[in-house]
């Protein structure tokens, strides 16, 4: 019988923690929009806005770690010079 060790375990939080934490705050915030008037909007958009800010930061870290956006060549691919 094969069984996790504590390590595959780890490693699954480490991968699915934050989206299932974006995922949660995202259904948070449409519920509150739906049931909790006024201030329910003001959740909505700090919750369903959370992962766009997330993504965006994700993709300014990667661009800045790899030293900027890589040049378009033809037809606005990007060149594999």
């Amino acid at each position: 019988m094969m069984h996790g060790s504590p390590d595959s375990s780890r490693l699954w939080i480490r991968v699915f923690a934050a989206p299932v934490l974006l995922a949660a705050a995202t259904i948070t915030g449409l519920l509150a929009a739906l049931l909790w008037g006024a201030v329910g909007q003001y959740v909505a958009w700090v919750t369903v806005g959370a992962p766009v800010l997330v993504a965006i930061w994700t993709l300014l870290r990667h661009s800045l770690d790899k030293g900027g956006l890589p040049k378009s060549g033809r037809h606005g691919r990007a060149s594999l010079d």
